[in-house]
């Protein structure tokens, strides 16, 4: 025997505490997005306002512009008062460019907590990142230099993650590849020989984040061929790197070196470093972690290396 199922009436009027509660909001903002002309009771009984179901998608369409497209009020007010397409997607444009701009600040905070948690010295800005990192902010508050727009080494877009950087001590956790930087900034390498200077515009004086990223992770790496790969496409490029990258990697190269256990990775070290020196961009407090560089571990042919930097840093 087939059964029926019994429909279920379906209520045409809703109270306002009932609307309310149904939309997740309080009477009392129920009753300001009244005032705003969010929404319009219906009639009412007993004093109480009630609400037509059809009269409630005006209410659900003002929430999916300020609850789900964080729209203000305001801003809700105008596209749901508004028939006018090209007001609407102007409204629309502006709050998605100031939505992304807050997502990047958010994915920077983010990667800045990440690191923090990540980060084993006991002094946080005697970590070389974060200390480069604080120091780029300081020149850009006082000499008017780009302001730092990526924390590293924990990631910059989606060319870093989380597995990338578990601590600083010595090369611990890091996962590198041979060539990795060379790989990176030699794709821009010309194809061609240059053209005659007086034809060429002046090449911006940056490598850029990605870029800086993949070095620092070469250079962090557990592979000593990747550190040492690392060093020399430093020396090689020292001339198109900027104040904050000269001295971010400044800052590496020096913590690095005191930390370093293979000899032939020392002498890179150092070397990039001269080159880096070269560029009169350097501070003192860049270098201060070498000051921890044992001599006795330092090959003779490479103390002059070391000695001259000490001599004109400190």
């Amino acid at each position: 025997m087939r059964t029926t199922v019994p429909e279920v009436p379906v209520r045409d009027l809703y109270s306002i505490s009932e609307v309310a509660e149904a939309f997740g909001l309080t009477v009392a903002t129920l009753r300001f997005y009244e005032e705003r002309g969010l929404v319009q009771h219906s009639e009412r009984r007993a004093r109480v306002r009630h609400y037509r179901r059809a009269d409630l998608a005006r209410l659900a369409y003002a929430q999916l512009w300020h609850e789900d497209g964080l729209l203000t009020l305001a801003e809700t007010s105008a596209i749901v008062d508004s028939d006018r397409l090209g007001d609407r997607l102007g409204l629309i444009a502006t709050q998605r460019e100031a939505l992304r701009a807050r997502m990047g600040r958010m994915e920077r905070a983010v990667r800045v907590l990440t690191h923090m948690l990540d980060c084993r010295t006991d002094r946080a800005l005697e970590c070389p990142m974060t200390g480069a990192y604080v120091r780029g902010r300081v020149d850009a508050a006082l000499d008017g230099t780009p302001e730092p727009t990526g924390f590293w080494p924990e990631g910059h877009g989606s060319h870093a993650g989380h597995a990338a950087h578990t601590g600083h001590a010595g090369h611990t956790g890091h996962t590198g590849h041979a060539g990795g930087s060379e790989a990176v900034l030699g794709a821009t390498a010309p194809a061609q020989a240059p053209a005659p200077a007086q034809a060429q515009a002046p090449a911006p004086r940056s490598i850029g984040d990605e870029r800086l990223l993949a070095l620092t992770r070469d250079l962090l790496s557990e592979s000593a061929k990747a550190r040492e790969w690392a060093c020399g496409t430093i020396c090689d490029w020292a001339r198109s790197f900027d104040r904050r990258e000269v001295r971010t990697l400044a800052s590496l190269l020096a913590s690095t070196a005191a930390l370093e256990q293979d000899a032939d990775c020392v002498e890179s070290e150092l070397n990039a470093l001269g080159e880096l020196a070269t560029t009169g961009l350097v501070e003192a407090a860049d270098l201060a972690a070498l000051r921890r560089l044992p001599r006795e571990s330092v090959r003779p042919g490479d103390v002059g290396q070391l000695d001259d930097l000490m001599e004109q840093y400190f």
